[in-house]
């Protein structure tokens, strides 16, 4: 079954390939960031299809041909066409790359590869200086909305280091959107991941951020953030007994966090599940109360994970993506498929099987084109 699997992968992704060369990327690919991709390990995009799993390399951040190198890319984030104009827009951060190792983002030409670069967390003259940059995501600007634009979070920066998020302007010039460690509520611990959950007409929307430490035993919590005063509060305490599903591991901790058009809330948890291979829990945007939908770690529903580290609804918001950094063939990470209705697992692609392109190593970030 496997090898008629993979051949059927090949086949497919080869004559996606040979059909699609002028428009490729095709709307509905997957855009996969591998961290210790590429032929020198500095990192890789790759265009995925969602059908077949079959991969290409996009940009290879070793390539010095394609433009700034990479060191540790690991956030990616997409402007769709006719909001800026022209094609999408692409960018990456990396927390250790820009002057003095304090991290950048990259702005990626998916056409070429070509990479420049958007803003150096480095560089004092663009900015409050950065620490380490990982998360980014764009918010599009809708009518009355409170904000737009593209913001970053940075776990190391803010009052006592426990991250703040910075906003780019469109020429990569940053401001500090919210100081995570200061006094305007609920304080972070480990910050490590944003999204944008809107209103309707754009009012009432929240900036959320998942915390792998804080909350009831430090099982870490899914704090919001209100756009117009920075406030900060808990939404839900993943230790919290009383707002629903709470993983008996002390080591899960909610690592990444997306928000559906509808209004729904969906975060994948870390260490959790059986045998702590993680696990995709729905919160309710309102009380913050949990279910699980999917355990990474129960075979009944399909493929296992090990380091589950990113999450993305389909183009359709039918069906939800895992990237794990760990699993699949000789632990190179793979890319799932999960039923938010049931929580039934697939594989999209394996980046230990040759069948279906090029290797990856390390898995990290995941959008739609």
């Amino acid at each position: 079954m496997r090898a008629r699997h993979l051949l059927f992968a090949v086949l497919l992704g080869t004559a996606a390939v040979a059909n699609a060369q002028s428009t490729y990327p095709a709307p509905g690919a997957l855009i996969v960031l591998d961290q210790a991709g590429g032929a020198t390990g500095r990192g890789a995009l790759y265009a995925i299809d969602a059908v077949s799993g079959y991969r290409r390399t996009l940009s290879d951040f070793g390539n010095i041909a394609q433009g700034t190198l990479g060191a540790t890319p690991s956030g990616l984030a997409r402007v769709s066409t006719g909001l800026w104009g022209g094609d999408d827009r692409w960018v990456a951060t990396d927390a250790k790359a820009g002057t003095g190792g304090r991290g950048a983002v990259f702005e990626i030409d998916l056409a070429n590869g070509k990479r420049t670069v958007m803003s150096d967390f480095g560089d004092a003259s663009r900015g409050p200086l950065g620490s380490q940059p990982e998360g980014v995501i764009y918010v599009p600007p809708v009518l009355l909305g409170p904000l737009s634009g593209f913001f970053v979070l940075d776990r190391r920066a803010g009052t006592d280091g426990r991250a703040a998020i910075f906003k780019l302007d469109g020429n990569g010039r940053r401001s500090v959107f919210s100081d995570l460690g200061d006094g305007r509520g609920a304080r972070a611990a480990q910050a490590v991941a944003l999204t944008w959950r809107p209103g309707a007409l754009g009012l009432g929307g929240k900036m959320l951020v998942t915390d792998m430490t804080t909350g009831t035993n430090g099982q870490g919590a899914l704090l919001a953030i209100d756009p117009i005063n920075k406030g900060r509060s808990v939404l839900s305490d993943f230790g919290d007994v009383l707002q629903g599903w709470v993983d008996p591991s002390r080591d899960s901790a909610p690592n990444s966090v997306i928000a559906g058009s509808d209004g729904s809330i969906h975060v994948l948890v870390a260490h959790a599940g059986s045998d702590g291979r993680g696990a995709v829990v729905k919160v309710d945007p309102a009380s913050g109360y949990r279910h699980l939908i999917s355990d990474l770690g129960a075979q009944a529903q399909g493929p296992l994970g090990t380091r589950p580290v990113a999450i993305r609804w389909s183009r359709d918001q039918q069906v939800i993506y895992v990237v794990d950094g760990d699993s699949g063939s000789d632990g190179k990470g793979q890319l799932l498929q999960v039923d938010p209705a049931t929580g039934v697992r697939r594989t999209v692609s394996d980046f230990g099987l040759s069948g279906y392109g090029p290797l990856g190593k390390s898995p990290r970030a995941i959008d739609v084109n």
